[in-house]
C-alpha cells in the first residue's frame, strides 16, 4: 500500500466511427491521482529482477524522474512493495494495433494496463495519433512508415473485402502510403526522400521469394506477394549507408536467407508461423539450416520471432502441432547458436503477453531469458539512447510492481499492483 494519503496505416482496415481518447492518465481499473506524479517516492520491501533473478531492494524515484539508491531530501510517500515482484516495463516489438484513433481506443487502454509501456508499430505512419505517445505519461511509441514491398506484395491485400476479387480502389488503397518497389528505378526515385526523413527503422518484405519469378504478377497472389529478394542487398546497403536499420518481413526460410545475407539488422518473423502448401510450399521450406543460423550470428541478426501468430488462426491440433515443431527446432537451434530473441507478437487485439506465454510452452528458454527478453532487451533495442530496462543509479524510473513471482508462474506478468513510467503512475489495480 501507499502509506500515504494523497490527494493511415496498415491497421486502417480495422477502423470504425469512434473518436479515440488520448492515453495520457490512461489506468487499468481506477483513477490514480495527479497528486502521485511528479514527486519523489520510495518504493520498499519488493524484489527487483536484474535479468536473471530478483533481488530484495528500496529504490527512490526522485522528482526527475529517474531511479536512485540515495533517499531524496524530500519523500512524498512509498509504497510498500513487501512480498511482491518489480519488473522493467514491457516492450513490443511487432504490432500494428496504435496506428490510428480508433485502433487506440481498442486497444490503447490493453496495452497500458497489461503493462506494454513501449511499442513498435510497423507499416504505420501514426500522423494523427503521434501526439499522443511519448510523453512521460504516456506509452513510447515508434511509427516504422517506411515500408517497402512490392507492387503486389503485403501487406496491399489487407484492404480487399474479397481476396479472391479486389477492385482497382481496392489495390491502390492498399498501395497508398507504402514504398512500392518492383525495381532499382523505383529504390532510385524513393531514396532521396527515405534519406531526408532518416526514420528510425526500414521494413521490408519477403514472402515466399524462392518462388517470386513465378508469383510476380500473378492474380492468384496479389496483395500476398513480397520484393524481389535480387533488390534486397541494394536496399539494405543504401539503408546501412545511411545508419538506418532494416527489418525484414519474413515467411519462409529462403526469405529469411536473403535477408540475414543481405545484411538486415532484425527479421521481423520466425519462418514457420504457417505452411503454406495451398501456395505450393511444404513444411521443410520453413526449417533454417545451420549454415544460415551461423550466417546471422556473424552478421548480428537479431530476431522478433511472432511465434504466436498460428493462434490467431483456425489450425486443427495436428497442423498446429506440426508448427510447433518447426518453430521449436528453428528457435532451439537459433538461440544455441546465439541469436538474440527479441518480444514482439503481431497480436492485433491483444498484447505481446501472449507471445512470451506461447513461447514458454515451446519450452525453448528458460524462463528468466524470455521476461529478460520482454523486459529488458527489446525495450533496449527500441530506445538504446535512452536508461531503460534495467534499474540502476540514474536510470529512468520506470517499472511495474507485480503481485507475484514471473518466473514461477507468467500468469503474474498481467497481475500488476502499480506501473510507473519516469515516475508518473500509468496504471493501478487497486486504490491505495
Amino acid at each position: 500500500m501507499i502509506k500515504k494519503k494523497l490527494k493511415k496505416n496498415i491497421g486502417d482496415h480495422w477502423k470504425g466511427n469512434f473518436f479515440a481518447l488520448g492515453l495520457v492518465g490512461v489506468l487499468s481499473t481506477v483513477a490514480v491521482p495527479q497528486a502521485y506524479c511528479a514527486n519523489s517516492f520510495a518504493i520498499e520491501g519488493g524484489k527487483w529482477f536484474d535479468g536473471t533473478n530478483f533481488k530484495q531492494a528500496t529504490w527512490f524515484v526522485d522528482e526527475d524522474g529517474s531511479l536512485t539508491k540515495a533517499r531524496p531530501q524530500k519523500v512524498d510517500y512509498t509504497i510498500d512493495a513487501s512480498g511482491k515482484f518489480v519488473v522493467p516495463p514491457y516492450g513490443e516489438g511487432h504490432n500494428h494495433n496504435l496506428q490510428n484513433p480508433w485502433a487506440i481506443k481498442n486497444f490503447g487502454p490493453l496495452q497500458v494496463s497489461s503493462g506494454v509501456f513501449y511499442s513498435v508499430q510497423m507499416c504505420s505512419f501514426g500522423e494523427e495519433v503521434k501526439a499522443r505517445f511519448n510523453s512521460t505519461e504516456t506509452m513510447d511509441v515508434l511509427f516504422a512508415s517506411d515500408c517497402m514491398t512490392a507492387s503486389d506484395g503485403h501487406p496491399i491485400a489487407h484492404y480487399f473485402k474479397d481476396r479472391s476479387n479486389p477492385t482497382e480502389e481496392e489495390v491502390q488503397e492498399g498501395r497508398d502510403g507504402l514504398l512500392i518497389i518492383d525495381s532499382l528505378i523505383d529504390l532510385y526515385r524513393v531514396w532521396p526522400g527515405i534519406q531526408e526523413k532518416s526514420p528510425r527503422f526500414l521494413k521490408i518484405v519477403l514472402v515466399g521469394s524462392e518462388k517470386f519469378e513465378e508469383r510476380y504478377g500473378d492474380k492468384k497472389y496479389l496483395g500476398v506477394n513480397g520484393l524481389n529478394p535480387e533488390l534486397v542487398p541494394n536496399i539494405v546497403e543504401r539503408a546501412h549507408q545511411s545508419g538506418i536499420p532494416v527489418v525484414a518481413h519474413v515467411d519462409t526460410a529462403y526469405d529469411a536467407m536473403v535477408a540475414i545475407r543481405a545484411g538486415v539488422d532484425v527479421l521481423g518473423h520466425l519462418p514457420g508461423y504457417r505452411i503454406a502448401r495451398n501456395e505450393g510450399f511444404d513444411s521443410q521450406d520453413y526449417v533454417l539450416s545451420d549454415a544460415v543460423i551461423a550466417e546471422a550470428v556473424e552478421h548480428g541478426t537479431k530476431l522478433i520471432a511472432t511465434a504466436s501468430v498460428p493462434l490467431g488462426h483456425y489450425y486443427s491440433e495436428k497442423e498446429l502441432s506440426e508448427i510447433q515443431a518447426i518453430q521449436r527446432d528453428n528457435l532451439n537451434r537459433l538461440r544455441k547458436a546465439g541469436v538474440p530473441l527479441l518480444m514482439g507478437s503481431d497480436n492485433f487485439s491483444g498484447t505481446v503477453l501472449r507471445e512470451i506465454r506461447y513461447l514458454d510452452t515451446l519450452d525453448i528458454a528458460p524462463r528468466e531469458a524470455l521476461l529478460k527478453s520482454l523486459t529488458m532487451d527489446t525495450p533496449k533495442w527500441m530506445f538504446p539512447e535512452r536508461r531503460l530496462g534495467f534499474f540502476a543509479e540514474g536510470a529512468e524510473g520506470s517499472f511495474l510492481v507485480l503481485e507475484g513471482n514471473p518466473l514461477k508462474d507468467l500468469g503474474f506478468l498481467d497481475k500488476i499492483y502499480i506501473g510507473v513510467k519516469q515516475g508518473h503512475i500509468l496504471t493501478s489495480s487497486s486504490k491505495h
